[in-house]
C-alpha cells in the first residue's frame, strides 16, 4: 500500500493530553491537595471514578462524562475564575504541559515530508474558544480544522469525516486518522480512512503506527 498523504488528529487526548494526565500537575501548580480533581479514568484504578465506569458501561456519553468531571472538580473547590470552564483552566494553567509531545513530533515529520495536517474534533472550539485556539503556535500547522460542534453534528456521524476529506481534497484511503474513542475510530474506518486508536495508557504506539502508514518509518 502506498504511503498516506495526510494526518488527521482528534484533539482531546490525542493532540492534547487527557485531563487525567494534566490533573496532578494542575493540582501542584495551584497548591491543591492531590485528588481535588476527582478521578483519573483508566490511568489510576486506585482513584475511584464512578463517571468513567458509567461511560464504559454506555450509560452516559463521552461529553456527559467530561462535563460531569469538570463539574466535580469545581464542586471540590477548583477556582476557574477568568475562564469559561474547567477544561480551559486545566489546559491553560502555567506549568501544565498540555500538548502531547508525540503529536508535535509527528506533525513536524509530516510537514518536513510534505504530508498535510488536519484536525477533526467534536469539542475543540466549544471547550477552548476559537480566539484562543487560533492564537496557538500549533494552529497554523493545520491546513484543515473541522470542529463537529460547529457543524451541528458530531462524530461518529459520517458527516464530519466527509467534511474533513472534502477539505483535505484527498481520498479516504490517503488519510491517517487518530482518535482515542474506539467508536469514532470505527466510524473513520467506515469512511475508508486508515484509522488508529490511541490508548491513553500507551499513546506513543498510535503515533508510531501512524508514522508507518505515512511512509515515515
Amino acid at each position: 500500500m502506498t504511503a498516506a498523504q495526510a494526518l488527521l488528529l482528534d484533539v482531546g487526548v490525542v493532540l492534547f493530553k487527557s485531563a487525567w494526565e494534566c490533573a496532578d500537575d494542575f493540582e501542584d501548580a495551584r497548591g491543591l491537595a492531590r485528588g481535588t480533581i476527582p478521578g483519573r479514568g483508566p490511568l489510576n484504578p486506585d482513584i475511584p471514578d464512578p463517571g468513567w465506569a458509567r461511560y464504559q458501561a454506555d450509560e452516559i456519553t463521552e461529553r456527559d462524562y467530561w462535563v460531569a468531571y469538570a463539574r466535580a472538580a469545581v464542586d471540590n473547590g477548583v477556582d476557574i475564575s477568568g475562564f469559561d470552564g474547567f477544561m480551559q483552566a486545566i489546559f491553560r494553567e502555567p506549568g501544565v504541559e498540555s500538548i502531547r509531545p508525540e503529536a508535535l513530533a509527528l506533525m513536524a515529520e509530516c510537514t518536513a515530508a510534505g504530508r498535510a495536517l488536519g484536525i477533526l474534533s467534536n469539542e475543540l472550539m466549544s471547550f477552548q474558544g476559537r480566539d484562543w485556539v487560533e492564537a496557538q503556535d500549533w494552529y497554523a500547522d493545520f491546513a484543515v480544522v473541522i470542529d463537529a460542534s460547529e457543524l451541528g453534528v458530531r462524530k461518529p456521524d459520517p458527516r464530519p469525516y466527509e467534511a474533513a476529506l472534502e477539505a483535505l481534497q484527498l481520498p479516504a484511503d490517503q488519510v491517517v486518522f487518530i482518535d482515542d474513542n474506539p467508536t469514532y475510530v470505527e466510524a473513520g474506518r467506515a469512511t475508508g480512512m486508515r484509522s488508529i486508536w490511541l490508548d491513553v495508557l500507551d499513546p506513543g504506539a498510535a503515533f508510531e503506527a501512524a508514522a508507518v502508514e505515512l511512509g515515515l518509518r
